[in-house]
């Protein structure tokens, strides 16, 4: 596995859902059982344009040199360790619905960029 791999599969993944929080909020925050009051709507579009912008970084970042690629992997690592602990939080006390899926997602990325910074090079 690469870099460029990872970050281009991270990069559809955190577009979709951003755009989804950014277009249709209440339909993103349905598909948790959360409610769609007016702070919860507004917050969700200002997450979705994060994760919009997130993945288009991520999705330059697949051409960037090495050590470029390697900070920014680190960054993406910290980033989705933090986003599993919100989660876990969130799905152990208020979100229901598809927060496993989320859950899991934060999982296998958190997983693929340990892997490739850690158990990777010592693999060579």
């Amino acid at each position: 596995m690469s870099y460029k791999i990872l970050f281009v599969i991270n990069a559809i993944v955190v577009v979709a859902f951003g755009l989804l929080l950014f277009l249709a909020p209440e339909t993103g925050l349905a598909q948790f059982d959360m409610t769609a009051r007016a702070q919860e709507v507004f917050m969700a579009r200002v997450i979705g344009a994060a994760l919009a912008s997130l993945g288009i970084l991520l999705w330059f970042a697949k051409d960037a040199d090495e050590v470029a690629q390697k900070n920014l992997g680190m960054a993406a690592l910290v980033g989705t360790v933090l986003s599993l602990i919100v989660t876990i939080i969130g799905v152990v006390t208020i979100v229901k619905g598809l927060g496993w899926v989320a859950l899991i997602v934060e999982v296998v990325f958190g997983l693929g960029y340990a892997f490739i910074m850690f158990l990777q090079p010592r693999m060579k």
